[in-house]
């Protein structure tokens, strides 16, 4: 489950990165354009492999500001103990609420890919609470 969009504009965005680097002149602004590619390429990754769920965990990337997609650092593990409940939200969204209160937002590429995410979440952690 990962958002086909999200690969591509990560994809468009390293491209266009490296594509700057190479014609400038400017030892900083190469470095400049060298560091954004790979950030662009690193969230690209996380972002291609999607959501896993595991049957002890789950797996996303994870996204600083919940509603800026262009904010990413790796990606979030999370053992099905810690989590206290999930949420659906609206433009295929979730709210994974850890017992610790700490929130995380989970993206989809659509509806269909979040209604199959809850069904794996019931059969691999049935005691986590889902609300709508």
């Amino acid at each position: 489950m990962r958002s086909l969009p999200l690969c591509a504009a990560w994809l468009i965005l390293v491209g266009v990165n490296l594509e700057l680097g190479s014609v400038r002149t400017q030892p900083l602004e190469i470095i400049f354009f060298l560091f954004l590619a790979i950030y662009a390429t690193q969230a690209f990754v996380a972002e291609a492999l999607g959501v896993r769920v595991g049957n002890e965990s789950i797996s996303f990337s994870r996204r600083l500001v919940s509603g800026f997609p262009f904010l990413v650092f790796w990606r979030v593990n999370i053992k099905w103990a810690e989590i206290d409940q999930m949420i659906s939200r609206p433009n295929a969204r979730v709210r994974v609420q850890k017992n610790t209160g700490e929130r995380l937002q989970v993206s989809f590429g659509n509806r269909e890919a979040r209604l199959r995410f809850f069904q794996f979440v019931r059969q691999a952690a049935p005691s986590i609470s889902i609300s709508r």
